[in-house]
C-alpha cells in the first residue's frame, strides 16, 4: 500500500469497513466510489482524509468503522480464491517452524491462489524473496493478481515448473511445500537449502505424514523432525456470555518440519 496510507485514508488506499462481526468489507478507495452492504452504503469520498479507526455512518445512519486491513483481512476479504487454501492458524505455525523473517529467501511449492505466497512475501519483507513453483498456469495467474492487488508481487518470483525436476535456487533459508507428494521433492529441497535450513510440508492426511516420515528417515539428510496439528477454538467476545463459539476450525492439516544436516 502507498506510504500515504500509513495513518490517513487517501485515494487508492485499501480500507476495511467493519460494520459488525459478519459484515466486513475490504475495498480500494476511489473518488466517487461506494461500498454497499445490506446495512447501507458507504460513500468513498466521505472517508478520504480520515484517520484509520474512525467511526463513520452509512447512508442509512448505521454506524461502522474504517480500519486498516491486516494481512488476514486482505486474504479473507479481498483475494480471489480458486483453490483450497491454508488457514491462518497453520500459516502462523509455518512461520514459527521455518524460522523465516525479514531478508529470508524462501522456496514455496504449490502456489494455488497465492495465500501462502502472500504470507511468506509479507514476512520476508523488502529485502527477502519468495520463489514460488506451480504447475498450473491458471493458478499462477490468480496468485499473480492477488499479489498485485496488495503490492507484494515485487517480492515474489512466480515459476511455472514441476518442483520434482529441481530448483534453480541455492542456499535458501526454507522450502515450504503444499503438494500431495512432498516426499518426491526431498532431494531437490536438500540441494536448495542452506546448512540447517528448514523444510516444512502441509498435508491433509496422516497417511501422507507417515510416508514423508519414512522418506525422511531413508534420506539421512534431515533431522530435528517435528509433526504438529494446530486446532483453533474461537470465543464469543461478550462479557455477559463469554464462552466458546458453537463452531471451531478443527482439523485442516498436519505440518511436518525438518532441518537440513550432513550425514
Amino acid at each position: 500500500m502507498s506510504e500515504c496510507c500509513r495513518d490517513v485514508i487517501c485515494e487508492d488506499c485499501l480500507v476495511l469497513l467493519y460494520i459488525d462481526e459478519r459484515r466486513r468489507f475490504v475495498f480500494k478507495v476511489r473518488r466517487g466510489g461506494r461500498q454497499g452492504s445490506d446495512k447501507g452504503v458507504l460513500y468513498h469520498d466521505s472517508i478520504i482524509g480520515l484517520p484509520y479507526g474512525s467511526k463513520v455512518k452509512l447512508n442509512t445512519g448505521v454506524e461502522a468503522y474504517v480500519l486498516k486491513p491486516t494481512l488476514r483481512d486482505l486474504m479473507e476479504r479481498y483475494f480471489e480464491r480458486k483453490s483450497q487454501v491454508i488457514y491462518p492458524k497453520d500459516h502462523g505455525m509455518i512461520l514459527f517452524l521455518s524460522g523465516i523473517g525479514p531478508g529470508s529467501r524462501v522456496i514455496e511449492v504449490g502456489v494455488g491462489s497465492g495465500f501462502t505466497t502472500a504470507m511468506l512475501a509479507w514476512f520476508v519483507g523488502d529485502t527477502g524473496k519468495v520463489y514460488a513453483y506451480e504447475i498450473r498456469t491458471d493458478m499462477l495467474e490468480v496468485a499473480k493478481r492477488n499479489l498485485e492487488r496488495i503490492g507484494l508481487l515485487d517480492r515474489v518470483e512466480l515459476k511455472l515448473r514441476d518442483a520434482r525436476m529441481g530448483f534453480d535456487e541455492k542456499n535458501v533459508d526454507a522450502v515450504i511445500a503444499d503438494i500431495p507428494d512432498p516426499w518426491n521433492i526431498l532431494d531437490a529441497a536438500y540441494e536448495a537449502l542452506r546448512p540447517s535450513g528448514s523444510f516444512v510440508a502441509f498435508m491433509p492426511s496422516i497417511n501422507q505424514v507417515q510416508r514423508l516420515l519414512l522418506a525422511l528417515h531413508e534420506h539421512h539428510g534431515f533431522e530435528d523432525i517435528t509433526v504438529v496439528e494446530v486446532l483453533s477454538r474461537e470465543y464469543q467476545p461478550r462479557p455477559d456470555a463469554l464462552r466458546p463459539k458453537t463452531t471451531m476450525i478443527a482439523h485442516t492439516g498436519y505440518l511436518l518440519a525438518a532441518r537440513k544436516v550432513y550425514s
